[in-house]
């Protein structure tokens, strides 16, 4: 572990009747955010007993990194599909690695 580690917890809800639709969406992200700099880890999960929700880990080298993640294009594509599909707006904290073992 480095001290510079990030975690990222991001939580998206999907209107009914689109939760394929954001399964398919944060899938696609998925590939391109692995292959940046500074990823650690993408990881995507469903919460248990609900279609509708996925929880995004991520795992980044740096605050720099996430940032850059932020700026690409496949991200910005993922955030105008977004308007559609999400039933919130997602839940995105920013977490610094305290201990691990």
């Amino acid at each position: 572990m480095k001290p510079t580690d990030l975690i990222i917890i991001a939580s998206a809800t999907a209107k009914p009747g689109k939760e394929k639709a954001l399964e398919n969406a944060l899938r696609d992200v998925a590939a391109p955010t692995r292959a940046q700099a500074g990823n650690v880890q993408f990881s995507l999960y469903r919460k248990a007993g609900s279609r509708q929700t996925i929880i995004g880990f991520e795992r980044w080298a740096s605050n720099e990194a996430h940032a850059k993640h932020l700026q690409g294009a496949h991200v910005q594509r993922l955030m105008a599909q977004m308007a559609d599909i999400l039933a919130e707006p997602p839940s995105i904290v920013a977490y610094d690695v305290l201990a691990e073992g």
